[in-house]
């Protein structure tokens, strides 16, 4: 019955082999190792008591690899190989000299709010990439959950836990009603604002959610004309007087005081969405990640 080698052995006296195997010399071997000669011919004579094979043959001093050896010497420096090319890769991702840091936002938060610190991170750490996955921040969650992404800049959604994971605050975002022109010169309430069509986001977005508890809590439902994936295409919508908008003042700053877009003003106060960083817990954030937020900190206004 063919017997199999006991697969308990000591790692430490593979990495005796490989030395021994290499200078073909104990006495070097004991020296780059730090021990004695009889250390390293004693756990020789182990590791082949082990292996029931015979690694090499002495002659004096001199030393050569058997048949047997050097079958395992070819397998043993490859895995060495392996070890030093591990290591070099930790110390480069420890030196920020590689690796990738994972980002789930929306397109609007990645626009507003991160790409001066992507700017910045790259000046100071250009080896080190940075991928943005643009998605809703509901889905940036699930992938942080499934453990897809180092980091999720999200809209921070009241009533959602986000349990297993930790949440930093991070900015404001303040959301108006704007039109292509103006309804009336003073302010309006929410139930004559939702008599015209209204273009927002559609369901899937933690800003849908918001506007939809927002209207609801002034017991108003909340029935869009349109419904768009992003802030872009509702601005498109807007401009061609396809109704009103609900969107962030950030994004259309500019073009309010250019006098492309009205502010529809309500009596009702309109709730800000709170902008938040997450990172899961069970996934400790890498060198590359930490350095990145700490730069989106100081660069978040």
């Amino acid at each position: 019955m063919h017997q199999y080698p006991n697969h308990s052995i000591n790692f430490e006296l593979y990495k005796i082999f490989y030395h021994a195997a290499t200078s073909l010399n104990f006495s070097k071997t004991a020296l780059t190792l730090h021990v004695t000669q009889s250390a390293i011919s004693q756990a020789i004579k182990s590791l082949e008591n082990q292996l029931g094979l015979l690694l090499f043959f002495r002659q004096g001093r001199n030393v050569t690899l058997t048949f047997e050896g050097e079958v395992l010497y070819a397998h043993i420096e490859k895995a060495f190989n392996f070890i030093k090319s591990a290591e070099n890769s930790m110390h480069s991702i420890k030196s920020l000299d590689e690796g990738t840091v994972f980002i789930g936002a929306s397109d609007t938060i990645t626009r507003y709010f991160l790409i001066d610190a992507i700017k910045a991170f790259h000046a100071a750490h250009p080896r080190v990439k940075i991928a943005i996955n643009n998605r809703p921040s509901p889905r940036s969650v699930e992938k942080l959950i499934n453990g897809e992404l180092d980091i999720a800049v999200i809209n921070i959604s009241p009533n959602v836990p986000y349990e297993g994971l930790e949440l930093y605050p991070l900015a404001s975002l303040e959301h108006i009603f704007i039109s292509k022109e103006m309804l009336s010169g003073t302010k309006t309430t929410l139930s004559e604002l939702a008599k015209h069509p209204l273009v927002c986001l559609e369901q899937n977005s933690t800003t849908r959610r918001v506007l939809e508890d927002f209207y609801a809590s002034h017991g108003v439902l909340l029935e869009p004309a349109f419904e768009f994936g992003s802030f872009d295409v509702i601005l498109e919508a807007v401009n061609a007087g396809m109704g009103i908008g609900f969107v962030p003042r950030r994004i259309v700053q500019e073009a309010l005081s250019a006098h492309k877009f009205e502010e529809i003003r309500i009596k009702e106060k309109i709730p800000s969405i709170n902008i938040g960083v997450l990172i899961n817990k069970n996934k400790p954030l890498s060198l590359a990640a930490q350095k990145y937020l700490e730069i989106l900190n100081k660069t978040t206004v």
